[in-house]
């Protein structure tokens, strides 16, 4: 996932993107339990979360949410 990551970020660029590793910062916080875990947050709140190496589905959820 993390070729596909990289390129949402290029193509997004009014969408931040965040890698981080969950087994030093922020795994219990947000309650990932599987990985790959992707959240979008909006003002520091999640807004959306798709669990798994869904790249459409989480393409979508970052259109909906970018033009918010």
């Amino acid at each position: 996932m993390e070729p596909i990551f990289k390129t949402m970020a290029s193509k997004y660029t009014n969408v931040g993107f965040v890698k981080i590793d969950v087994d030093e910062l922020c795994g219990a916080e947000f309650g990932v339990q599987a990985m790959p875990t992707f959240l979008l947050l909006k003002q520091g709140k999640e807004v959306e979360r798709v669990v798994g190496a869904k790249k459409d589905e989480l393409e979508k959820k970052i259109q909906i949410h970018r033009a918010v």
